[in-house]
């Protein structure tokens, strides 16, 4: 009897993250094409606007794309870009969860990033300022931008820090713009 009461609470225990992470539950087929559609869109940037008339479950299944390693990494980083549009704890874990994992594309890194300043502001600082020191210069650029929209001083003095030793020029512009746009935005010197 302890044998089968140990295997219910393990096997609670890996359901878990599946189930908070959610999957396309409580989307109709219509809205699962028309979310599957707008993810593979090539001229349009779809609108949090979309996503959300699509109803229940979709930031479900956003998360489901974004942590499906048999997806194609575009399609993964579209989904995380759309889950700004959820700025709730369980897309916020699901972000960081990916950002746990450094070594996923910059594909997917990215728009991590991106969605965190987008829908966590100041509370994300500490999570995307060690992405500036990250060896890719398109996610070092990624994260300085995300740190100049927050504009807090956390992240004005991480922008600051790292301007001095960026060698890369397309990071260190990105560097310069977001500490004019931070510094503006704070009114900091």
């Amino acid at each position: 009897m302890r044998g089968v009461r140990c295997i219910s609470v393990l096997a609670a225990v890996l359901l878990l993250p599946a189930a908070a992470f959610g999957q396309s539950q409580g989307m109709s087929a219509e809205s699962r094409a028309k979310l599957d559609k707008l993810l593979m869109a090539y001229e349009h940037r779809p609108t949090a606007e979309e996503f959300l008339a699509l109803g229940d479950g979709v930031r479900d299944a956003l998360i489901g794309i974004a942590q499906d390693e048999e997806k194609a990494a575009l399609l993964r980083g579209r989904a995380v870009t759309a889950l700004a549009w959820y700025p709730d704890d369980v897309s916020r874990r699901c972000v960081e969860s990916l950002l746990d994992r450094p070594e996923l594309s910059d594909i997917i890194l990215r728009p991590a990033i991106a969605t965190l300043a987008k829908a966590f502001a100041g509370a994300a600082v500490s999570r995307i300022m060690p992405y500036l020191d990250d060896e890719r210069s398109a996610v070092r650029e990624e994260a300085a931008r995300a740190l100049g929209d927050i504009a807090t001083a956390d992240a004005l003095r991480a922008l600051r820090r790292r301007v001095d030793r960026e060698s890369e020029e397309v990071v260190l512009r990105a560097l310069q713009d977001a500490i004019r746009r931070a510094t503006a935005t704070s009114g900091a010197q």
